[in-house]
């Protein structure tokens, strides 16, 4: 995680709580990321082509 910026000798304590919880959804969409590329390489590409029968007839 990246560290916190330095902070200014006037910034203000709402300031302060904004960079902190933005460094926060940062890291939560870093994480969020991840876990979507894992669960994207876990799906088989193949199981579509089982779902359907491919010489259904229509009546």
């Amino acid at each position: 995680m990246k560290k916190a910026f330095p902070l200014a000798a006037n910034e203000t304590a709402h300031n302060r709580d904004r960079r902190a919880q933005l460094l926060v959804l940062k890291a939560e969409d870093v994480n969020r990321a991840d876990q979507r590329r894992i669960n994207y390489s876990l799906i088989d590409s193949t199981v579509s082509k089982w779902r359907y029968s491919a010489n259904s007839t229509k009546s």
